[in-house]
């Protein structure tokens, strides 16, 4: 981009900064009379940024395509303020101390929450691929300047080879142009696919590159987890790699799950943070400042157990409506104290429903009527009087008609799942301690081809990621590249009913839960024993309500 603004206007460069590069390049946009939608869209990298326009007397405010950056916005008859972080805009004078009942219904449904709204009333998100103009302090414009691969109608690649070479070629071009720095640069390394393909294409411009990985002294007692170590030691052996193994322990957990929350601005229900958060600070100490993550993978290739359970349908959905249900009503009664019945019931938990409904099921960890139970009803009827529109159906409704049910699914990863829960912790973690993570699969070239290849080659029978399988096959060990999909997380059911079951009974005791009239204690207390005696899998909803517990005692 500076080469190419040097050849429009001799620029006179004061850094080497990509700032004065963005900034410049607006400059050149205003004098050539270029739309800040095309601006924007010759920046292949994350940002979140502000422009005032002396000229014009106009702020212009933007986010990457994808989100990895965060941005909020409020505004209020004081004027517009924005910020990268929730916690600033009560030093701003804003009031963050009024609760959105519509935001609290979200993170409870899912662990994230979906949707412009945050958990504060007053404070909205600026979405992913999304820009804003402000004059006068009010809003004058808010439009997306990024269209996603899926609403263009991008030619599909239906050649096989073709298809894995250009893979191939699309990711090793992602890593390395994530590569330029001016300050040291690593990586996170899981030993799982996607980090061990971009620490294989990295090492081809930094042999010596830093990888991290996580070693977990915690027992899992089946809980759905693999240890990744063994996994990482044998790729940094592979690689010929320099691999730092920073230790996790309950201890850790514990201490940092209420700083979490602070710094992670939104309560958000996934103690896998805290891996980001550790591996980012031994980076930091070893004079690390930017980490390649492996993050996205599963959002542009598949992944998920869910892109499993989707293309599977077909086994069952043609069943007649009555039995379905019955499948339903049979899943609800499984077990839910072992990994593989649990997911069961997952799968089936909502086979009844309609072929776009089913879809969205499959992101929710708590059904509507069981959730409705453990509010308190004053709080119930607050929840009710708001007309909110669910973003994800909305969205969904709105995709085009072509796209297969797996590109709609993928569609959803990328806009929500992926901005308002992988992004968000990574960056607020990682940042916390002084790292910016960088993440080649979400280079707009290489999502544009995730986009325009076969479902066949995303998810193969029970393969997932098969194309990446197949670009990476010359490069990794096999049974690295065909490791069964663990997720980079922690063994929470575990831990809720043993080692943090008095910290779980303390924070969701019904002296805290009368302190801000969300919850019913009695409830709450009865779902907490259904939880233990493996009746219902309710982990992450009781961990949902404690971090927002902790959000209201830290903000309000």
């Amino acid at each position: 981009l500076r080469e190419y603004l040097d050849k429009d206007i001799n620029f006179s460069w004061q850094s080497d900064s990509d700032t004065e590069v963005i900034l410049n390049s607006y400059i050149s946009s205003r004098r050539n009379n270029v739309s800040l939608d095309s601006l924007f869209s010759s920046l292949n990298g994350i940002f979140s940024l502000a422009i005032w326009d002396s000229k014009t007397e106009q702020l212009i405010l933007a986010r990457d395509a994808f989100g990895v950056k965060p941005l909020y916005y409020s505004q209020n008859e004081s004027g517009f303020f924005f910020s990268s972080e929730i916690k600033a805009f009560s030093k701003l004078g804003v009031n963050i101390s009024e609760i959105n009942p519509v935001a609290v219904d979200r993170h409870l449904s899912y662990i994230w929450s979906p949707g412009k709204e945050t958990i504060a009333s007053s404070i909205f998100k600026l979405g992913p691929g999304e820009l804003m103009i402000i004059k006068d302090g009010k809003i004058q414009s808010h439009r997306n300047w990024y269209i996603p691969s899926y609403s263009r109608g991008l030619t599909k690649i239906s050649n096989r080879t073709d298809s894995i070479q250009l893979c191939r070629k699309y990711l090793r071009k992602a890593v390395h142009r994530q590569l330029i720095s001016d300050v040291p640069l690593g990586a996170f390394l899981s030993g799982g696919l996607d980090s061990s393909s971009i620490v294989a294409f990295a090492k081809e411009k930094i042999p010596n590159i830093q990888c991290f990985t996580i070693l977990s002294k915690i027992k899992t007692d089946n809980d759905g987890f693999a240890d990744d170590y063994p996994y990482a030691k044998k790729v940094a052996r592979k690689l010929e790699v320099p691999l730092e193994v920073v230790e996790f322990s309950n201890e850790d957990l514990a201490q940092n799950l209420e700083e979490m929350v602070y710094q992670l601005d939104e309560p958000l229900a996934d103690p896998a943070c805290m891996s980001v958060l550790m591996i980012s600070k031994i980076a930091r100490k070893n004079g690390i400042k930017v980490l390649l993550s492996g993050t996205g993978g599963d959002d542009i290739f598949t992944g998920y157990r869910r892109h499993l359970a989707l293309t599977n349908e077909y086994c069952w959905s043609w069943l007649p409506f009555s039995t379905r249900k019955l499948i339903n009503h049979l899943s609800l009664r499984l077990p839910k104290n072992n990994a593989f019945t649990r997911r069961l019931a997952k799968l089936f938990s909502g086979a009844h429903l309609s072929s776009d409904n089913r879809l969205l099921n499959y992101f929710r960890w708590i059904n509507e009527s069981e959730l409705n139970n453990i509010y308190d009803p004053i709080f119930k009827q607050r929840l009710e009087s708001y007309s909110s529109v669910n973003p994800i159906a909305y969205f969904l409704n709105r995709l085009p008609k072509k796209l297969t049910r797996l590109e709609k699914m993928l569609a959803i990863e990328q806009r929500f799942f992926l901005t308002e829960h992988n992004l968000l912790y990574t960056d607020k973690m990682s940042m916390q301690a002084g790292i910016e993570v960088r993440v080649p699969f979400l280079d707009k070239e290489l999502v544009d081809f995730a986009f325009k290849i076969s479902d066949r080659y995303k998810q193969r029978g029970s393969t997932s990621k098969w194309i990446l399988k197949k670009a990476m096959e010359p490069y990794l060990p096999k049974d690295i590249i065909y490791r069964p999909k663990t997720g980079f997380g922690v063994p929470l059911r575990r831990w809720l009913k043993y080692e943090l079951r008095d910290w779980l009974y303390e924070i969701l005791s019904e002296s805290n839960l009368n302190k801000f009239g969300l919850f019913n204690p009695q409830s709450v207390t009865q779902l907490v024993k259904d939880n233990e005696l493996g009746k219902i899998d309710a982990s992450y909803t009781l961990l949902s309500i404690a971090t927002i517990q902790l959000w209201c005692s830290r903000y309000l």
